[in-house]
């Protein structure tokens, strides 16, 4: 696959001559575009969350998952500024179905420093699509917290006789790590054919708390995006390739850092209406080569070797659907596979000697659905649908290991290794909408997740745990069997003049969750190996809620409102990296080119924490942010914000314990936010 990659430069250079002889309109001329010619037939429930992040929320965020802080039902684990992972409603991880412009994509590191949303640069994202617990089964899959959409920008088209030629550019400052970054976007068209680039870079240094910085940090990344589109009567076919790269991305809650990190994308995309059936069909090739040690960013304890860990994961994927909407009912059929092939091996850097860590891993996802949205009458409508995923995995025969484990290798490689498990999924919601000003919603899931290939395949005690990031050793499990979701949820949301809440309790049971078990092996600290294992139950549930109040025609309040319990009913041990209760109240001003905004943030104490994990309990807090942006007559946008405005030291309970000597936070302390900084931002067009 990665061959494929050989003509990237080819394309990346068809896709800037593209733009050449573009005529830009005259700007004090008005441009009507032609309407977009595909249909949004995207299934979705009355707790689905969908948003468009401003350009300047874009340009303080650090990467792609900082733009989801305070959406409902969201929560995000942090082991470093570029490795946020995301948690809905509780479950986190491979958990959750995330979707970079349609790819699936599977971290290259055992510990997902790089989880899908790092591949994901905040000003390349245009909409956000978050839907949380119970899912279509046509956003759905091989899941059972949620699914995440993460959409760049639709390419634009010139009207007839015509040719468009734009962009922006932007630049931000980030007080809080002393980072700053640059981003820049151009796009070319006429009315048939449509070309676009997209591009950020950005670093930073070590992170600021009123007490010290923490170390380990730092960052630099960029990434890169061209996409050229075809446009015809009745669709559009996209053709969009892609790169990013990261340097010396600190990760100090995990046992090393992120030294390089290497991706390449490759995608082709139709969208077509047609008079009874809408077509949706993606097919992508998505590779990274990752690179992380112990040593490069952090000192290394006298007792300890120096070690790397190189590692490769590949996807390639097909996603199929069809949507044919009549007289208000549609129905909806499709499917597709994903197939990721995943390598990687620690080197001991002193003596050149290797241990696979996974060898020639591999795991195939086939699936389809079928889907029916229906209004029985104007008040009453209900969506109801089945899938099956299909998911086969496997690895090869370890090849290479230290002395050590030499024993656990032989074990390993008398097994068979191949596994194959067959899920259904159903899911329903009724929905009554009694009036304008009022809607009441009922939904039900059956969801499936097939062990992940650490999960299944981690042969050895090692620290790799996908993120958990507890300082313990894992060991997988061959025999693990898929985890069974059972959810219900009810919304109901009001609609006022100038005022709209929503309300969403939540209960979600899960029959043979993984997790990792103490097993009669010790670790190198005496301390139990903990073993993945399907224990016999697991409960999540809570409470999501959201409301904006219009108070004058400039003025606005905003609240969110996020609450989840999680419980290992086998045990009564709490579940591992919960986020606490937690909301925000704003204060929002628009008024002659300004928008102004006072936000304070509070989460609750967490004391309720994984003791099989040896989590410790983390205060409360509350936080104030002043932000403010204008702008002005030709389109030009400054944004200022003064964060934490009261200095307040607090420590987010999913960010996680340091591992780091010779910082400012001892090692095992919690790490810490930001303290009050300054951020700065700039976005041009043109």
């Amino acid at each position: 696959m990665k061959t494929l990659f050989h003509l990237f430069p080819v394309f990346l250079a068809a896709g800037a001559f593209a733009q050449d002889g573009a005529q830009k309109p005259d700007a004090t001329a008005p441009v009507d575009l032609p309407p977009v010619v595909v249909r949004d037939n995207r299934a979705r429930l009355a707790s689905d969350t969908r948003f468009q992040p401003a350009a300047a929320q874009k340009a303080r965020a650090q990467d792609g998952a900082a733009l989801l802080e305070g959406t409902p039902g969201v929560a995000i684990v942090r082991n470093g500024p570029q490795t946020g992972i995301v948690q809905m409603r509780g479950l986190g991880g491979d958990r959750v179905k995330i979707a970079v412009d349609g790819m699936t994509v599977t971290p290259a590191c055992p510990n997902h420093m790089d989880p899908p949303l790092h591949y994901a640069a905040p000003a390349s994202i245009e909409t956000l699509s978050i839907m949380a617990g119970v899912t279509p089964v046509s956003q759905g899959g091989d899941s059972i917290a949620g699914t995440l959409l993460a959409q760049p920008r639709a390419l634009t088209f010139a009207p007839a006789g015509q040719t468009l030629f734009g962009g922006e550019l932007g630049a931000q400052y980030r007080g809080s790590n002393d980072g700053y970054g640059f981003n820049g976007a151009a796009h070319a068209a006429d009315e048939r054919v449509g070309a676009d680039y997209q591009g950020s870079w950005q670093t930073a240094d070590d992170l600021r708390f009123p007490g010290g910085r923490v170390r380990d940090t730092g960052y630099t990344s960029q990434q890169h995006a061209v996409r050229t589109g075809l446009r015809s009567d009745g669709g559009l076919l996209t053709l969009d390739l892609g790169l990013t790269s990261t340097r010396d991305s600190g990760t100090p809650a995990l046992p090393m850092d992120m030294i390089e990190d290497d991706s390449k994308r490759l995608g082709l995309a139709y969208q077509g209406t047609g008079p009874a059936v809408d077509l949706d069909a993606r097919l992508y090739l998505h590779t990274i080569d990752h690179l992380m040690d112990n040593h490069s960013l952090r000192p290394l304890p006298p007792t300890m070797m120096s070690m790397s860990s190189p590692a490769e994961s590949d996807d390639t994927g097909l996603e199929l659907g069809l949507s044919m909407p009549r007289d208000g009912d549609t129905l909806r059929f499709g499917g597709g596979f994903h197939h990721n092939e995943f390598d990687a091996y620690q080197r001991n850097d002193m003596t050149g000697k290797t241990q696979d860590t996974l060898n020639d891993a591999s795991r195939l996802r086939a699936g389809a659905y079928l889907e029916w949205q229906g209004a029985w009458t104007p008040r009453w409508t209900s969506l109801l649908g089945v899938r099956n995923d299909t998911v086969r995995s496997d690895a090869s025969d370890i090849e290479s290991s230290f002395p050590m484990s030499a024993a656990d290798r032989a074990r390993f490689n008398a097994l068979d290794h191949e596994e194959t498990d067959s899920n259904w999924d159903a899911s329903a919601a009724l929905r009554f909408t009694p009036d304008a000003a009022s809607r009441y919603e009922l939904a039900v899931a059956r969801k499936n997740r097939a062990p992940a290939l650490l999960e299944r395949y981690l042969w050895t005690p090692l620290s790799a745990s996908a993120g958990m990031a507890d300082g313990r050793t894992y060991l997988g499990n061959p025999d693990l069997d898929s985890e069974t979701s059972h959810q219900i949820s009810a919304t109901a949301g009001w609609t006022g003049e100038g005022w709209e809440l929503s309300l969403t309790p939540f209960y979600n049971r899960v029959d043979d969750y993984i997790l990792g078990s103490p097993s009669d092996r010790l670790d190198a600290n005496g301390k139990p190996v903990l073993q993945f294992e399907n224990i016999d139950r697991a409960d999540l549930y809570g409470i999501d809620a959201a409301t904006t109040v219009d108070l004058t025609d400039h003025l606005a309040l905003r609240a969110v409102l996020s609450q989840v319990r999680g419980t290992n009913e086998d045990t009564g041990d709490d579940l591992y990296r919960i986020a606490p209760l937690r909301g925000m109240l704003a204060l929002d001003h628009e008024a002659r080119g300004f928008q102004n905004s006072a936000e304070w943030v509070v989460a609750d104490r967490q004391d309720r924490v994984a003791e099989v994990n040896g989590e410790t309990p983390t205060a409360g807090y509350g936080l104030l942010h002043l932000r403010s942006a204008y702008t002005f007559a030709d389109g030009l946008l400054v944004g200022v914000a003064l964060e934490n405005v009261f200095d307040k030291r607090y420590a987010d309970h999913l960010g996680g314990v340091n591992r780091v000597m010779q910082s400012d936070v001892p090692v095992g302390g919690r790490i810490p936010g930001a303290g009050r900084f300054l951020s700065v931002s700039v976005n041009c067009p043109f």
